[in-house]
């Protein structure tokens, strides 16, 4: 069910009305019923599979917090960690070898019919950390319907962001309907909106065909798709996590932020304190740090940095594109870190931080080729037809008019406009919007698209 769809605009003032109506003490049960149809709309029969590592999950944690030892640990992180492991690598690396090397297994039809279970690299990530964060010590009890609720919310259940359970917990039975979450939730989804649809929606048409085809273009579009495809990536996840966070604002629940104006980053580490925040914080507290964070010697804080962030990648996905993307950023955090130290922008000049921006920009589009290419043939095409002196173009209006969004609606975030007097904002900031994006709607013929990172 895709946030910018009927059906879920349909689902939404369902759960939202039989929601605020409901007493207090129900709510929490309307909520875990909703998440369920939610997430049954897509397979049912991956709900079972999914709400099974959630009973065991609870049950190991139950085992830590009860006898402290290490083995309900093990057991906790082991068996969501082989769930991972076996759907999103082993299995889809066995459906390549029947499909492209037409090899022959037992059941080898059954085998290449299965589908990826929806959301499992986060919900993964979210219940990894919550066994974690029993064995330190971080929460004394775990009800077991708090806990399916934590897991399940449907707002954030796709694709994030990843939540830990002092994000949400003391929120469940303490969730009321004011008027500041419900501005801030239509504002949220009119943001995702004009990300999700009006920007990156738009932009897959017009770089699509490059990348399918880029022989077929000349060179200078071959690079603007490789721009058009970091403004698709971030107005298209970003735009997911505005859908998330405004639906839950009109629940009564804040959830974390996921972007920070990434675009706008001056370094290497600052970039990765804004983009993907839930997933960034994650490697930093549950790889990097048990791994010695920053009290090790400076070989190995480069060898662990380049080991967490190219993990990172691979969490994306099992081809080696998105390894190497992930090791590409690994290398330029450790370049960075003997070259210039910590970098802190508020230290830097307006010629230094436009040097940054610049170096930052560059080597991040190298890396949104990785990330879009499924493997090195496809790279090495896109970028040996970047030398192509005649082909179609894509530099039009358009294009230029997307990009532009883009890093406007990311300057708004970065300077933080909004927040700060939102309350007065709100009251004709809302209204303008909607009427901004319901002729622009309607301009504008386009199919629902899935999220990119509905895949992950």
């Amino acid at each position: 069910m895709l946030f910018n769809s009927l059906d879920y605009l349909i689902f939404f003032i369902s759960c939202y009305i039989i929601y605020w109506l409901s007493p207090r003490n129900f709510r929490k049960y309307i909520l875990i019923l909703f998440s369920l149809v939610f997430y049954a709309y897509w397979s049912k029969a991956f709900l079972f599979h999914f709400f099974a590592f959630i009973v065991l999950t609870h049950f190991a944690v139950i085992g830590i917090l009860k006898t402290k030892k290490k083995i309900f640990l093990i057991l906790g992180v082991g068996i969501n960690l082989a769930n991972l492991i076996f759907f999103k690598y082993i299995l889809t690396y066995l459906q390549y070898i029947i499909k492209e090397e037409s090899a022959h297994f037992p059941f080898s039809d059954s085998i290449t019919a299965i589908a990826l279970p929806l959301a499992i690299s986060f919900y993964t990530f979210q219940m990894i950390a919550y066994i974690m964060d029993a064995w330190r010590g971080k929460f004394n009890e775990s009800p077991f319907l708090d806990f399916v609720l934590f897991i399940l919310f449907f707002p954030q259940l796709i694709a994030g962001p990843i939540m830990r359970h002092d994000d949400f917990y003391n929120q469940i039975d303490n969730a009321k309907l004011n008027w500041d979450y419900v501005q801030r939730g239509f504002y949220h989804l009119i943001s995702g909106i004009i990300k999700k649809v009006l920007i990156a929606d738009q932009m897959a048409k017009l770089i699509n065909p490059v990348w399918n085809d880029p022989a077929g273009y000349d060179g200078f579009s071959i690079v603007l798709a490789v721009l058009g495809f970091s403004v698709q990536v971030f107005c298209d996840f970003s735009g997911y996590t505005d859908f998330a966070r405004g639906s839950a604002f009109l629940l009564g629940y804040e959830i974390p932020e996921n972007f920070k104006a990434p675009y706008f980053s001056v370094s290497f580490s600052e970039l990765w304190t804004r983009w993907h925040i839930t997933l960034s914080t994650w490697i930093r507290d549950y790889l990097y740090i048990p791994l010695g964070g920053n009290k090790v010697s400076e070989t190995r804080f480069k060898f662990n940095t380049i080991l967490v962030m190219s993990l990172g990648g691979l969490w994306h996905g099992n081809t080696y594109t998105f390894f190497f993307w992930g090791l590409l950023h690994g290398i330029l955090l450790g370049i960075e870190r003997s070259l210039f130290g910590k970098v802190d922008r508020k230290n830097l000049n307006l010629q230094k931080k436009i040097f940054g921006f610049v170096i930052v920009t560059i080597f991040w589009l190298i890396g949104a080729s990785f990330f879009r290419a499924e493997n090195f043939e496809k790279l090495i095409l896109l970028w040996s037809n970047s030398l192509n002196l005649k082909g179609n173009i894509i530099y039009k209006p358009d294009f230029w008019i997307l990009v532009f969004a883009c890093y406007s609606v990311q300057f708004i975030e970065f300077k933080n406009y909004f927040s700060p007097k939102f309350e007065n904002l709100g009251k004709w900031l809302v209204p303008v919007l909607s009427i901004i994006v319901y002729f622009a709607l309607v301009k504008i013929e386009t199919q629902v698209e899935t999220f990119i990172y509905f895949q992950f």
